[in-house]
């Protein structure tokens, strides 16, 4: 794996764990009629956080079962 490869793949693995980190704070701040978060959230923050952690889990197993370049 080339270093380019290595940043970018590291980059996008930032890029997931930066979308699960702001994405319950930006979620509570959605405007809603009765003034508190939409009950749907709390279903589905946990999942897109599952599906954020197999998305970044994905991509660290495939940047180390790559073989290294010479």
């Amino acid at each position: 794996m080339t270093k380019a490869q290595t940043k970018k793949i590291i980059s996008v693995n930032l890029a997931f764990w930066l979308v699960a980190m702001l994405l319950h704070p930006l979620a509570q701040m959605l405007p809603t009629g009765s003034g508190s978060p939409p009950k749907i959230l709390e279903l589905l923050i946990p999942i897109f956080f599952i599906l954020l952690a197999g998305g970044s889990t994905y991509l660290l197993k495939a940047a180390i079962g790559t073989p290294k370049d010479d």
